[in-house]
């Protein structure tokens, strides 16, 4: 299938590219990029303008600072590179304000916040576009803007806030932090103007917000700030309410479950029903670097970088019966080139990998630097279905929350909840968020908001790490500021 980012050429990047290349964003001069006083004019340069937008968060930048500050600073990943000063860091919760993925993930997104907040500026004043489409592409942009907010306070707590452009770098180096509390708040009213202005369904392409992108959004941020670092209880409603208009209107929507759980990682199948809003890349470039990090190394032309394996001790936390456990865990490559089976044992790191990030969506695996043209979920139905649960049973007990988890427990092979008290059913929610979502760039933000993220960490090096129990603290609930930019702003 032909993706809308095709359509993504050298010049839309220029019109972009205000932070090229620099891990502070505060500390690099602007670049040249074709006369933005300019842009846009057309609707064609608007939609430039969000697909360049959007690029941020298919930089491997991003990509490889995700997988280490969300994935390997929890239990679900290890870092298998040993002898990375940086990466260990991260595994055993030693890191400092200059670790490198720390720096790269707070500088993605602000620049993906800067160029939203120029399209925000600009698109209203384009003289060749109709209002209502002027107002899709604001919308965009302010959804954009809010889900980098949003990864942003659960990775750091209180952040700088921007909603202008920043033009001249020099007058952003005092800029105070914002409370985590008021962003969500800014990210609240981006994403009611976003569910009110999206389409839909754009005319063309899949890789663009939708009305039902912004409301899933909307409901995990309300779940979020019912969550520990806000304790809002109100919000546990305002999120069930907002999943349920998702699910009630998922036919108009064009969503719908998967029925099979481990084809929503194929290749040839990241155009599925059940996404909702996703990160692809541009055909046959093969630019998803998690298809080769998270491979094993030692098998053959299936070889990867194995940088984040999983291990068997999370690996247990799932049934047997679970579908989603050999969906999710690699534990033996059949492969076709080498006419060879290779077990666990077999693995350069003899433990399980994830088998999310396993097709390479053609035969030989070893073209193309190894890297896949698979798609980055960001929001899948699943997700919405999981938010409805656990804010309806939060809210209202779990008499009508059952219906939205089994869904996911019936395509998993595994027998309905019922009868469970709302205790129970809390705990019962919070595997089920595990099982479904391990591996998708989340799971530390569900213990930290769950306030179980230092008990599960204790436990976890209790049996990999004894001699480092003392690393878990309170503390490392979010990360430092870059230490570039603390050297800049000294607000930071």
């Amino acid at each position: 299938m032909k993706t809308y980012i095709n359509q993504i050429t050298i010049t839309l990047v220029a019109v972009l590219v205000l932070f090229t290349g620099c891990e502070s964003f505060l500390s690099e001069t602007p670049k040249d990029f074709l006369s933005p006083e300019n842009l846009p004019n057309t609707e064609e340069e608007c939609n430039m303008l969000l697909l360049g937008t959007m690029t941020y968060w298919r930089s491997n930048d991003y990509e490889r600072a995700a997988d280490f500050l969300v994935e390997c600073s929890t239990d679900a990943i290890v870092n298998g590179t040993a002898g990375n000063v940086m990466r260990e860091a991260i595994e055993y919760m030693t890191w400092e304000s200059n670790n490198e993925f720390i720096g790269k993930a707070w500088a993605q997104f602000y620049k993906c916040i800067n160029a939203s907040n120029i399209m925000i500026q600009k698109v209203p004043l384009a003289s060749g576009v109709p209002e209502e489409k002027k107002e899709i592409y604001v919308a965009a942009a302010r959804y954009m803007r809010a889900m980098s907010y949003f990864y942003l306070v659960r990775l750091f707590n209180d952040v700088i806030y921007m909603d202008e452009p920043v033009a001249d770098f020099t007058s952003a180096n005092n800029l105070e932090k914002t409370a985590a509390v008021e962003i969500y708040k800014k990210i609240v009213e981006d994403l009611e103007y976003a569910e009110t202005y999206l389409p839909v369904k754009w005319d063309t392409g899949t890789e663009r917000p939708t009305r039902a992108a912004a409301k899933s959004l909307l409901a995990w941020v309300y779940i979020t700030m019912a969550g520990d670092q806000v304790k809002d209880s109100s919000m546990w409603a305002k999120a069930a309410a907002k999943a349920k208009e998702v699910i009630d209107n998922k036919t108009a929507y064009g969503i719908e479950l998967e029925t099979n759980f481990a084809d929503l990682w194929l290749v040839a199948n990241r155009f599925n029903k059940e996404s909702i809003f996703a990160i692809n890349f541009v055909d046959g470039l093969g630019d998803n670097q998690a298809t080769v990090e998270y491979r094993p190394l030692n098998v053959g032309t299936e070889t990867g970088w194995a940088m984040l394996p999983s291990s068997f001790y999370f690996m247990d936390k799932f049934d047997d019966n679970d579908k989603r456990k050999k969906g999710t865990f690699l534990t033996e490559i059949v492969s076709e080139i080498d006419n060879k089976t290779y077990t666990v044992e077999d693995f350069g790191h003899p433990v399980p990998h994830s088998a999310k990030w396993f097709d390479a969506g053609r035969a030989d695996f070893s073209q193309r630097n190894r890297r896949t043209d698979a798609y980055i979920p960001i929001i899948r139905y699943a997700y919405v279905l999981l938010i409805y649960a656990e804010a309806e049973n939060e809210a209202n007990g779990p008499a009508n929350a059952y219906g939205a988890v089994n869904l996911l427990r019936e395509r998993a092979g595994m027998p309905p909840l019922s009868g469970l008290s709302k205790d129970q059913f809390r705990e019962a929610i919070q595997k089920e968020w595990t099982y479904e979502t391990t591996h998708e760039r989340l799971y530390r933000f569900n213990l930290v908001r769950w306030g179980t993220y230092v008990s599960t960490m204790k436990d976890f090096f209790q049996v990999h790490y004894p001699d480092k129990v003392g690393n878990v603290t309170d503390s490392k609930l979010y990360f430092p500021y870059p230490l570039d930019d603390m050297l800049i702003n000294p607000n930071l």
